[in-house]
Parts: C-alpha cells; structure tokens; sequence
C-alpha cells in the first residue's frame, strides 16, 4: 500500500436492538453506510448481500453466522472482530485494514481484495479461494489450513506469516516473498512455483512436495 490508511469517523451506531433491521432496510434500499463506528456489536445471523459500507469502523465486534455476500467495504477498519465461520463471498475490499481479527473458518472465496492489510490476523481454515489480491499484504498472521487457491494475485505480499499446509494450488506465486513465512507442507501442483521467492530451507522443502529426494 503507497499510503498510510488515515481514518475519520464521525458517529457511533450503538442500538444493538436495531442492528440487524438497519442492515436490512440499507440492503434492501441498496443505501451505503458511511462513517459510522460499531463497537462491541454482535452481527448475529445477519443475512443480508450487497451491503455498503464507506469509512466505517468495526471494533471488538463478532459476527455470529453470517451471510453477507457482496459486501463492499471501503476505507474501512475492522479491528480485534471475531469473523469466524461467516461468509463475505464475491465481496470486495478496497483500502481496508483488518487488524487482529479471527478467521477461523472464514469464507471470502471469489472476493476483490484491493490495497488491503491483514494485520496479525488468526484463522484456521480461511478460504480466499479465487480471489483477486492486488497490492494485498498479510503481516504476522496465523492462517494454517488456509485456501489460497485459484487466486490473481498482483504485488501480494506475506511477512512473518504462518501458512502451515495452505493450498495455492493454481494460483502463481511469481515474485512473491515467502522468505520471512512459515509456509511448511503448502499445497501446490508444481507450476505455481516458478519465480516464487523463497530461502534455502523453504526450498527444500518444496522440492520434497515435487518428490524430490534431498541427500
């Protein structure tokens, strides 16, 4: 990302007893939601797609079952939430920072990821299964079992991340640095690997997943 990320808001939304018919009517009225904060919220159960939200700040929240897709987040902030088992599928996010958030089991397959940070994010079994990923970064993440499959990635980058048995089958991993990751057992068919950056140890053990043998 070219720019630090400079966040204002304006408003506090805190009637948790009308979250979930606000989400509705801004759904169904294709109305997007702009500068507001939710702090400490529960999205519980929210099925809603095609939400808007513009400079908007999540903070401690938990989203409980959702289904929420094509959800556009701008210039957003989602911090310290819990966004475990929910889905955000074919969304797209646009210079926005996720930072400490959990993923366990988070679905955003076929999303538009677009200069946006993960920041010491945690999640086993997140799926970015074909996504668009430009000028994405992940940083100190843990994402072990993650599906990074079929992705389009432009100028991705992973530093200090745990990627223990990701799948990146058919996503090309050219000019990507690994070097700083943990990134033990991937998934890979073989082709993704060309020009991928990576250290001496990190090699070998990719060549035993070509069946290689190293003596």
């Amino acid at each position: 990302m070219n720019k630090p990320l400079d966040f204002t808001y304006t408003t506090v939304f805190d009637r948790q007893y009308d979250l979930a018919h606000f989400l509705k009517q801004s759904s169904e009225e294709e109305l997007p939601i702009e500068d507001l904060v939710f702090d400490g919220l529960e999205f519980d159960n929210i099925m809603a797609a095609g939400l808007e939200f513009h400079r908007c700040k999540f903070h401690g929240c938990r989203f409980i079952a959702c289904r929420m897709p094509k959800t556009y987040f701008k210039e957003c902030l989602i911090q310290q939430c819990d966004l475990s088992g929910s889905r955000f599928t074919d969304s797209t996010l646009h210079d926005t920072v996720l930072q400490d958030c959990k993923l366990a089991g988070t679905q955003l397959s076929g999303a538009s990821l677009r200069e946006c940070k993960f920041l010491r994010c945690a999640g086993d079994f997140v799926s970015f299964s074909g996504c668009a990923l430009r000028n994405t970064m992940f940083e100190g993440c843990r994402l072990p079992d993650a599906s990074f499959d079929s992705c389009r990635p432009v100028r991705l980058q992973f530093v200090d991340t745990m990627l223990l048995h990701s799948d990146f089958t058919s996503t090309p991993l050219k000019g990507i640095d690994f070097t700083s990751d943990h990134i033990e057992g991937l998934t890979v068919a073989g082709p993704e690997l060309k020009g991928a950056i990576v250290n001496a140890l990190q090699a070998c053990d990719f060549a035993r997943l070509l069946g290689l043998t190293i003596k």
